[in-house]
């Protein structure tokens, strides 16, 4: 294992501003707020293992606003495993007068993904999730629901739901189908967010969960700690439908005007999933106005025209690189062997934890961060949080992160994908994790033996001539 990687942790101080929400124009005009903004990413190669601990940078810094709080705790997690150490404050700041209110996803059976999430319910009561709404929303999706098959061909072996594409390469067309392997039935949304509102005025949010492998250091995160205001009342008013008013998935509101902060030399964007649909209102014209670089680390890339956009970008002469999850890369829709077949440089990481972030940085300026997953669902269907930070020394840092991380992986990895269970990804075989999510871990995984099988084959992909056409037509003929 190399040497740990330096976290460093940006402030930006300013002057007096708004001190609530309501004071917030809602044109989009960045309105100034007294406080600081710090990134923390986390350098999954420091852990060999996942942890009950809290000796990560990202968990400390959650730890310490906890216990601080002298007034209200709101928090929107997916769930919990493990970290007693966040539970025993959480539990200890109400037992000294402290408002403790919490959200936590549920499927449609009621359970919770996490295997701590029941005791910290039962440790707080005040606990809620979005059962409730996952149940109406699935019946008015059983009386919707309809087939429709697109029209390409299917790939051999795939039975869910088909997803068609082409990208223009200029003088050629890519071409592909793309679909799971299993059928997929439709199941429950997912309150997927990351986020602790202290005293309303803290907010610590991004994609870690809280869990072994999440806050205990295990998985490449990023987290955003927030001193603000104007920001956490943003948040508040997000958790507040959730809790208060039950309102989760499609049944928000759209805001009536965009949520921007300004803090020292930093503007920060705020967007909530589903009503605001981050990837199509704001990722997807970044990435398009992008000029110099982009660099991306991504748990799952799914999302058919973000990846168009890279293309483009990468076209135009705009650097692209991606660092993919090893899991995500076994998915059946992604999308990253159809970057590497337009040029663009992919490394799926080989790591024992997750590449978990869900993030970038553009041009040396822009820096996107959060809880939403770059796919059709993290945009419009489940709970999510994305915050835009326009900061070159922000930018800087996640740079410098990202290349070291870059460096970290073998470039056996730019051209082939790495078993996430199997002696390939370091530590996988002795961390005592299912890594591939097959009910199998360390030594009774067959990837983890000397004769590793050979990872399950992906949806083909084909680039074919353009022959004169103008646009990128599915089902073109070779």
């Amino acid at each position: 294992m190399r040497s740990v990687l330096p976290l460093i942790s940006l402030f930006g101080m300013l002057a007096c501003g708004p001190k609530s929400s309501t004071d917030i124009p809602t044109d989009g005009t960045a309105v100034a707020d007294e406080g600081s903004i710090r990134l923390i990413l986390n350098d999954p190669t420091q852990f060999e293992r996942p942890t009950d601990n809290c000796d990560a940078e990202h968990c400390q810094a959650l730890l310490e606003i906890i216990e601080g709080a002298t007034q209200s705790i709101d928090f929107a997690i997916y769930g919990m495993r493990n970290q007693t150490k966040i539970r025993d404050a959480l539990v200890a700041a109400k037992s000294r007068g402290v408002v403790v209110r919490g959200v936590v996803d549920r499927d449609l059976e009621g359970k919770n993904y996490y295997s701590s999430t029941e005791a910290l319910v039962d440790a707080l009561g005040d606990v809620r999730s979005d059962l409730k709404a996952d149940r109406k929303i699935a019946k008015q999706e059983a009386r919707d629901r309809y087939d429709r098959e697109p029209k390409c061909e299917r790939p051999e072996g795939f039975e869910g739901p088909l997803q068609c594409l082409a990208y223009d390469l200029g003088e050629s067309c890519l071409l592909a189908a793309h679909a799971s392997r299993e059928p997929l039935e439709g199941g429950a949304k997912i309150m997927h967010d990351k986020f602790f509102i202290v005293d309303r005025r803290f907010v610590w949010t991004g994609s870690t969960n809280v869990s072994d492998s999440g806050t205990g250091g295990y998985n490449a995160n990023l987290v955003t700690v927030v001193d603000s205001k104007v920001l956490a009342g943003w948040y508040t008013d997000e958790f507040e439908q959730m809790y208060v008013e039950g309102k989760y998935h499609g049944r928000k509101p759209k805001p009536s005007g965009q949520k921007k902060v300004t803090l020292g030399d930093a503007e920060l964007e705020v967007y909530f999933s589903p009503q605001e649909s981050p990837i199509s209102s704001r990722l997807r014209p970044l990435i398009r106005g992008a000029k110099d670089r982009i660099d991306v680390a991504v748990f799952f890339l799914t999302h058919k025209h973000i990846v168009g956009d890279l293309i483009d970008a990468y076209r135009r002469g705009v650097r692209v690189r991606v660092i993919l999850d090893a899991t995500g890369a076994k998915n059946g829709y992604t999308k990253h062997e159809l970057l590497r077949a337009a040029g663009i440089a992919v490394k799926v990481e080989h790591w024992g934890g997750k590449m978990h972030m869900k993030s970038a940085v553009i041009d040396g300026e822009t820096v996107i961060t959060g809880s939403m997953n770059w796919t059709s669902s993290g945009d419009t269907k489940n709970d999510e949080n994305t915050i835009i930070v326009h900061s070159p020394a922000l930018a800087k840092q996640y740079e410098a992160f990202f290349e070291t991380i870059w460096n970290d992986i073998p470039d056996a990895w730019l051209t082939a994908n790495p078993d996430p269970e199997s002696k390939d990804s370091t530590t996988a075989c002795s961390d005592g994790v299912d890594n591939d999510f097959d009910h199998d871990a360390d030594a009774e995984d067959p990837g983890c033996g000397d004769d590793a099988p050979p990872l399950p084959a992906l949806p083909p992909w084909r680039i074919v001539p353009k022959n004169g056409r103008l646009t990128c037509e599915l089902g073109m003929a070779e």
